[in-house]
């Protein structure tokens, strides 16, 4: 069976993390055999990325799903790398590779959405800090599906996690065949 969804999951130590390990182990219990689930920073926890790896990965694939927390208005670095390296050699190699696949974030905060606007404690909308990754979607015309956002602060039980994973998953199906 062909693996449809990569799920890269960047979050700097998972093992302690709330939402992000929950988010993995319900995505992973929704497809388990049509999901790759590749958690950077086990993988490469001295940020040595196989780039011919993450390339093969990537033909296989025909969704993305960008999944960790927002930290210092950005994502962590290890995504970043992972762009970097990745996407610049499929870039001057082969940049038709992820031409019509479909990509997703989906994002974990502390602060809850209300907070992500002008005036607000964050001032910005989550949205425009994730111009980076709508602009790579573009360029690699890939077909960008904005994001899903999950507060720690809005869950008060399993059920707004559920509802959570839940969107994310309704949003993927809708691609994959």
């Amino acid at each position: 069976m062909t693996k449809n969804i990569l799920f890269l999951v960047a979050h700097p130590n998972i093992e302690k993390s709330i939402l992000n390990k929950k988010i993995v182990k319900n995505i992973k219990n929704k497809y388990n055999n049509n999901i790759i689930i590749r958690k950077l920073y086990n993988i490469y926890p001295n940020f040595k990325i196989k780039i011919e790896e993450e390339i093969n990965i990537l033909f296989k694939i025909n969704c993305i799903v960008f999944q960790f927390p927002l930290y210092w208005y950005s994502y962590p670095s290890l995504l970043k790398e992972w762009k970097d390296q990745v996407l610049t050699k499929l870039y001057y190699d082969n940049n038709k590779i992820l031409y019509g696949k479909h990509l997703l974030v989906s994002i974990t905060t502390g602060s809850d959405k209300k907070s992500f606007h002008a005036g607000k404690k964050n001032n910005f909308t989550i949205d425009e800090f994730l111009r980076p990754i709508q602009q790579t979607a573009y360029l690699f015309h890939m077909i960008y599906h904005g994001y899903v956002h999950i507060s720690i602060s809005s869950i008060k039980k399993n059920d707004n996690l559920n509802q959570y994973t839940d969107k994310m998953i309704y949003k993927i199906n809708q691609w994959i065949k």
